[in-house]
Formats: C-alpha cells, structure tokens, sequence
C-alpha cells in the first residue's frame, strides 16, 4: 500500500486530543473522539490492505494475525510490563486486584468487556485505572477476529454487493448505537457492536474509494478542509455531555472520511497532516496512546491532591519522549521479518501473554495481596470494601439501570410494618442500613427506594439524559401515597445537580468524574447554562416535597452531606504509607461547604413552613465539631466516608442518631 504522509499526521490530530482530554485541558473538552478517528483510519488502511491481497489471491489469515501481533503486542507487552512494578508498589489491594483483573482481560483482548462489566457507580475511578485505555484496542481485535472472515467469504462477490454488506452492517451498528446511548451507555461506549460503524466507515471508504470519480483540485481542497473543520469542531466543541457513539459521531467520523479521501501533498490539509512534527507524532501515535493513560493514572495514584496543569504538561511530554523510545526500539524491530521469523512471534506471544495472565491470576486470588503493605495501610485501603453498604447491588438502582418497580424495593426489618419510606439518591443507600438497625428498638420497618443519581424529584432529569430516574421518582410517590406509609425520609446529594460541577475542596481535593446538571424533565441539554436552570430545578425539589405533604405524609427533610474532594481512606492509606508523619485528622473547609451548598439551601429554604415537614442538617454532626471552621471526614483516626462524598458505616451511625433524635423529638416515633 502506497504510503500517505497525511494519514500519520490525521493519527496525531488523534492522539494528541485524547492525551490532552485525559490531562483534563477544558480547551480540549471533546478530544475523547480521537479514539473514534483511530477506528475510521484502522477501518480504511486494514481493509485496503486485505481488500486488495484477497483480489491479487494473497491474502493469509496467518500473515495477517502475524501482522497483528507485529504491530500491537510488543508495545502493549513493554507498557504492561512497566505498569507492574509501580502496581506492586502504589496500588492499594483492592486496587491492585482491580489491575490483576485487568492485567487478564488486556491479554485476552476482552478489557472492553471487563470495564463494562465494572462500570458500576461504586467502581475504580477510570482516572485511576492504568489500563482502562486498552478498551478500544480489544474493540479493534474482536473487530479482526470476524472482519477478514466476512471480506474472505465475498471474495467471489461483486463489490458493489460487499459494499451493500457493509453499509447495511454500518447503519445497524449506529442505529444500535444511537438507542444504546440512552439506554445502555456503558455498553454503548465499551462494546464491540455499537462501535462496528466507525471501523465500517473506514472499511466502506476503503472498497468503494478507487471507484470515485476524480474531483478538481479546489474541491478537493473544500471538501477535505472541511473534513478538518468537523474534526477540529468536536475535539473543541464537544464534551462529556455528549453520548459517544452516537449520531453526534457522525461529524468527527465524516470529517475523517473526507480527509482521508481528499487530503493530498498537493492541497491544503494535506500540507498540514504532511508537516514533520505532525507526521512524526503520528508515527508514534500507537506507543503513545499506550503511555499516557498508565502515567497520568499513576501520578494521581501516588498523589494527595489532584494534579496539576503543570504536571500535567509534564507528563504529556514524557508521554511523547517514552513513545518515541518505544516506537524506535520496541515497535519497529518487531515489524521487521528479518529479525524474528513466524514462529517465534507466535511463540513468544503465546508465552507472554500466559505469564501476564498468570501473574494476574495470582494477585487476583490472593486479593490484592495486602501483605505488601504496611496494616496500618492495609486497615485504610479496607474501609473502601468493608464499609460500603451490604446490599447495594441488589437496593440501589444504577445511574443507568432501569427502574425497578417501587413493589419490589429492598425492606429492612420485615417483621415490622414498613411505616418508613427512604427515597433518594446513593447518598440515602449509604445510610439506609444503619438506619434500619436503629430503628428496631422503636419497631419501625424501613423501605429503601433509592436510584444513584436521581433525587427524589418529580420532572426531573439528568443533563446526560441517560435513565430512568423520572419514571422511578413518579412510580415512587404514587406508591408512597397509596400505601401506608407515614413518615417519607428525603435524601439526596441536592447540590450536584444544581451546581452541575463536581467538587473542589480548594484545598487540592478534586473529585473525579464527569459534571452532572439537573433539569426540568421538559429541557434539553441547551437549558444547562441558562440563568433560570437552578429556580427552575429548585421549584421541582419543593414541589415534590409539597405534594408529599399534600399527600398527608410526614417529611424528613436531610439537607446536603458535606463532602470531602478526597476519597477519604485512599488519602490516608497514602498518608500513612507515604508521609507517615504526625497528621491532623482529615477535614475540609466549612466555609467552602457553605458556598458550594449556597443554591441548595436557597432553593429548599424557600419552602412554607409545615408542621409535617422537619428538615434536618447534617453538617451540625460534621461540621464546626471537632475542629472549628472545618467539616470532619476522619474521627480517632477512623473514616466517616468510604469515598469523597459518601458516609460509611460510621458517619452513617452519626448521621441515623442525628435523625432518631430529631424523630423522638417531634413525637413521630
């Protein structure tokens, strides 16, 4: 195949994006497509290149897997092998077990699988997964493994019919994607099926291109201008709120369609593409992508507080200084036959990847293996499994999942009459054990409907517009008013969906995750910026109250729970194991609290006083306590969180006394 400088330079308007994204640059908000530019260009080059040895009789299953295994194993052997020694040493157990599994899964080409899998709301940040990268390179491999099989079996066919194939395959696989993304966005983003689309565009280009009439020059010039333009528009315009893939897709995958069909030396774009530092990342791009996640993820590993842009910059360079590296010794001896012949590649892959599979067996089964850390260590890393609620995968609905009928919602002291309803967000999941428990003596049953993300608001939606948290609010409060229930406990994380973005504890604690606005269930996604957002929202939240009241029920009102920026026992485990010094116990800022919470105490503070609603707060247990000006995360050296901003087993006891007390109080137990 006749070489494009211009396509080594597109895989560097790729890779540069995605590096940056992950290095968390606002500029760069939709560089995540990149990953999608990569599956056109791999499409297009892949099936040219077998396309055209099946039509010249010789093509091979065998050299192209060896093929394969040349260009993608060396690389990803190398990185994976770097990334264990600093494992062994950084990741907590239960995070180093997490690695084991993934260790397997990159080997066996399925991580994609395994991080979908995984993708539960209590998961392993993805910012503090070395491998989490290694998704779409499985994507690509399970692609291969049916591909050349498909072209083969219409080896006799007319083009024209593959063609059809092809395009039929395409449309399915994004229509597949375009429902997936509102209703199975984890599956959407991770799996093979919803991703077919992208490699098929390129694959598309790639039979039917010699066939195109030749264009004049100035069109060309347009069009493949234009194909930079759609490209460069969703690196810099698109963002997390956007669900990829999708329809939204189609104007980074059509943008990289046009450039490569119409970039040439002689235009434009293709001067651009062409230009040597371009061409030289693009050489590099492949080593490079395999780099950037391992060290972003394990400097935020071994970090207290979040990184910054200074570091950032510093650990993109290294990104492209070790991919060279890599790329100069690792990668381009291994693409040469005259250094390794067939069946030592085979051989030594087959090994490889046994002993990489091995060795993550073995920390997968010895849990983590715990004992390669101090137990003070060990104690902390502990609070992030041991303290998370019990039955949460079977009473709290996921972020994405669908709702579960509030008939069928978890009940806790059965043998009394649920006379106590709990609904709100995982907030109100991480208490609702200890609640439970201190509601025997009173003999008081409790129901949990809880669904993550998702106050216990009526009309209301996310701004990702993935789930089905109005249907659940809606089934919810029929079910509440029509039953016997007579005390409604309210709790939920009230400020996210206000504020959109996520914490910062002005002290160095960032929490990780994609922002999250609430709206109106009858306002897209362009209402997210408007100055009527936050009244709009807030006048659900009192609504649904009111109508709770209105409905006769008795409401507990939990104001919001501090939060923390950091995951409170990762940071000390790591303070423990990395500046054993005398510490402090662990808080954040009161001040910072207040503000952050400002809208949520506006909005729900505008509601009329009733002598059925009783609000409580909870940073009376967790603020101004202990140390003046600050909110507690750590008491006696023992976490109140088992995350950023989710109490454990203990702020949960704190915080159910809290509300028993202000029960008896009142007189409603």
């Amino acid at each position: 195949m006749k070489y494009r400088s211009e396509i080594d330079g597109l895989r560097a308007l790729a890779v540069i994006p995605v590096i940056l994204f992950h290095a968390q640059f606002d500029l760069f908000s939709g560089g995540f497509i990149g990953v999608d530019i990569f599956f056109v260009i791999s499409g297009y080059l892949i099936t040219t290149i077998i396309h055209q040895e099946i039509k010249n009789n010789t093509f091979s299953i065998i050299n192209f897997y060896e093929r394969r295994i040349r260009r993608i194993l060396p690389a990803l052997f190398f990185v994976s092998l770097v990334c264990i020694p600093f494992a062994w040493l950084w990741l907590f157990p239960s995070d180093y077990k997490y690695f084991s599994k993934s260790l397997i899964a990159v080997n066996l080409f399925s991580s994609n699988i395994l991080f979908w899998s995984e993708s539960g709301y209590f998961s392993p940040s993805s910012e503090l997964t070395p491998l989490l990268h290694t998704w779409s390179l499985a994507v690509e491999e399970q692609f291969y493994m049916f591909f050349p099989l498909i072209l083969l079996l219409f080896r006799k066919a007319r083009e024209s019919t593959l063609l059809i194939l092809l395009v039929i395959m395409s449309v399915l696989s994004l229509s597949f994607s375009e429902y997936s993304a509102t209703h199975f966005p984890d599956a959407n983003f991770y799996l093979l099926p919803t991703r077919i689309w992208e490699l098929g565009a390129g694959a598309i280009l790639a039979i039917s291109l010699p066939h195109w009439r030749p264009v004049k020059p100035a069109i060309a010039q347009l069009l493949s201008l234009l194909g930079i333009s759609m490209v460069i528009i969703s690196i810099f315009l698109f963002d997390e709120t956007i669900a990829i893939p999708s329809s939204f897709g189609l104007i980074p995958v059509i943008g990289t369609v046009l450039i490569i069909a119409y970039a040439t030396p002689q235009n434009i774009a293709g001067k651009i593409l062409g230009w040597k530092p371009m061409v030289g990342i693009g050489l590099i791009s492949y080593s490079a992508y395999l780099w950037h996640q391992p060290l972003f993820a394990f400097a935020r590993i071994r970090s207290l507080n979040a990184l910054n842009t200074e570091t950032y910059l510093t650990l993109s360079a290294a990104t492209l200084v070790l991919a060279y590296l890599t790329w100069r010794f690792v990668e381009a001896p291994f693409r040469k036959k005259t250094g390794f012949n067939r069946l030592q590649i085979f051989s030594a892959a087959t090994v490889i990847s046994a002993l990489f599979i091995g060795f993550g067996l073995f920390g997968y089964a010895k849990s983590g293996l715990p004992e390669r850390l101090p137990s003070e260590v060990v104690r902390y890393d502990a609070h992030f499994s041991t303290e998370l609620p019990e039955r949460r995968d079977t009473c709290l609905i996921p972020p994405n999942g669908f709702a579960t009928p509030p008939q069928k919602a978890c009940i806790y002291n059965p043998n009394f009459h649920a006379q106590i309803a709990l609904w709100g967000d995982s907030h109100a999941e991480a208490i609702a054990e200890t609640l439970s428990h201190r509601l025997v003596p009173s003999k008081k049953g409790l129901v949990q409907l809880t669904y993550s993300d998702c106050p216990p608001v009526m009309g209301y939606k996310r701004s990702d517009r993935v789930s089905q948290c109005n249907r659940f609010n809606t089934e919810t409060f029929q079910y509440i008013k029509n039953s016997p229930i007579q005390i409604v406990i309210l709790l939920s994380r009230w400020v996210l969906p206000l504020n959109g973005e996520r914490f910062n504890n002005q002290e160095g604690g960032i929490e990780h995750g994609k922002s999250l606005y609430g709206l109106p269930i009858t306002k897209d996604s362009s209402f997210i910026h408007d100055k009527k957002r936050i009244p709009e929202v807030g006048k659900l939240y009192r609504a649904t109250i009111t109508a709770l009241l209105d409905a006769g029920k008795k409401v507990v009102l939990i104001y919001p729970i501090p939060e923390v920026g950091w995951n409170v026992p990762k940071y000390l485990a790591k303070q423990q194991l990395y500046y054993a010094a005398t510490k402090e116990q662990l808080s954040s800022s009161f001040s910072v609290f207040k503000q952050r919470s400002k809208n949520a105490y506006t909005q729900l503070g505008m509601l009329n006083e009733h002598e059925n609603l009783l609000t409580i707060y909870p940073e009376k247990v967790f603020c101004n306590t202990a140390i003046q000006g600050r909110c507690m995360a750590e008491l006696e050296n023992k976490p109140l969180y088992f995350d950023d901003d989710h109490l454990n087993k203990i702020g949960s006891g704190m915080l159910s006394k809290e509300i028993l007390d202000h029960l008896k109080t009142k007189g409603w137990l």
